[in-house]
């Protein structure tokens, strides 16, 4: 049997998952943390003399992208945390529910209209963050760009548009959301739980950086509560990468 609760009105969302929060938590943790068992490859692969570990240029002290053993690592560990969630989500046959699958799914073009939706809406916020901070807009995102500019840029668009969309939503808007909804809280501490934990993924970001994740985190759920589909959400974070990149890769010094 699955927990479930009554939608609120005017949403579609129907929080449905034999898992209890804590449970749950653990395992969005476990899948968050589970690529880092992968790092062994980086001095592994120098040791044996396959590839050098790239050096941080990024004021988040990540590797650039342009590096294919950074690439590597990070698809791989990418697939691994998605695998992680997709599997605990499945216990007692519960999947298509706890992961809000069981609904009718919302349409690709409406689900990247909503996505379109919270950029325009986030993106002043953005920058008024980063010209209050007196922080470069893109200081964020060095790590990016140097793969962007690289022969290796398409892997940038998998591992931001694909495959970032696919596990982060799967675990913290579907997997997590639906064991935090179902109790007392109700959906919208739970959404602010769930989008505090996915930003807290991104830590060594700026404050600005920091809270521009967490609104879109919030833009997410909202989008979930007013849809109930998993594939909606996917395509909207997928959108909002892509125009993301997309600002980076033309704008970026």
């Amino acid at each position: 049997m699955t927990a479930t609760s009554d939608p609120a009105p005017g949403s579609a969302y129907r929080p449905a998952t034999p898992w209890h929060p804590g449970p749950a938590l653990l395992v969005a943790m476990l899948a968050s943390f589970a690529p880092l068992v992968l790092w062994v490859l980086g001095p592994i692969a120098e040791s044996m003399g396959i590839a050098a570990a790239p050096e941080p240029t990024s004021a988040e002290g990540l590797p650039p992208l342009s590096s294919p053993l950074m690439m590597a690592q990070m698809m791989l560990g990418q697939i691994l945390s998605f695998a992680v969630v997709w599997a605990a989500a499945g216990w007692k046959g519960a999947r298509r529910s706890a992961l809000q699958l069981a609904a009718p799914q919302t349409g690709f073009a409406t689900a990247a209209g909503l996505g379109l939706m919270l950029v325009v809406l986030i993106l002043p916020l953005e920058i008024l963050f980063y010209r209050l901070a007196g922080i470069g807009l893109f200081s964020d995102s060095a790590w990016l760009l140097e793969g962007l500019r690289s022969p290796l840029w398409w892997g940038v668009v998998i591992i931001a548009v694909v495959l970032a969309p696919l596990w982060e939503e799967v675990t913290f808007r579907g997997f997590l959301l639906s064991a935090l909804a179902k109790t007392r809280l109700g959906f919208w501490p739970a959404a602010t739980i769930s989008s505090l934990l996915w930003t807290f993924l991104h830590w060594g970001y700026t404050w600005p950086g920091l809270a521009s994740v967490f609104l879109a985190g919030i833009g997410l759920s909202w989008i979930m509560q007013r849809t109930g589909s998993l594939r909606a959400v996917i395509v909207a974070h997928g959108v909002i990468n892509a125009f993301s990149l997309t600002v980076i890769a033309l704008f970026a010094p």
